[in-house]
């Protein structure tokens, strides 16, 4: 008896995108590292490193998609970093170990969009920073 043979595949939800222009509470499920570098951070085509967390939307019927958010952390971007870690109670020593992120929860509203390329995906508006 193999693995899926316990499993009725004909209950699958497929994953789909949650209506724009509200709260979600969100995990971050993973972040892209690259080991290359000695940081870490993988690199944008400028050389520049950057963080690509891929967040769950929790405590939402059906499957919610997950998606990622890039922050890029050049010095023009040192806010929107900001932002994020505050929204996700980090802070910036978080980014030495950006998988120790893993498991985080914060909140943003999101926005909603379709592309030809990825169909119905979200996407974060503004990081809800907690008071």
């Amino acid at each position: 008896m193999g693995f899926l043979d316990s499993m009725n595949l004909d209950d699958a939800l497929e994953p789909t995108a949650v209506p724009g222009g509200a709260e979600y509470k969100l995990r971050i499920v993973d972040v892209k590292t690259d080991p290359s570098f000695d940081d870490g951070m993988p690199r944008n085509k400028n050389n520049e490193p950057y963080l690509l967390p891929r967040l769950q939307i929790l405590d939402q019927p059906g499957n919610p998609k997950e998606f990622t958010k890039y922050i890029g952390l050049a010095p023009d971007s040192l806010w929107k970093m900001n932002q994020f870690l505050k929204a996700f109670d980090m802070d910036a020593d978080s980014l030495d170990q950006p998988t120790d992120m893993v498991g985080s929860e914060g909140w943003a509203i999101l926005g909603h969009e379709e592309s030809d390329e990825w169909g119905e995906q979200n996407f974060v508006k503004k990081f809800i920073i907690p008071k």
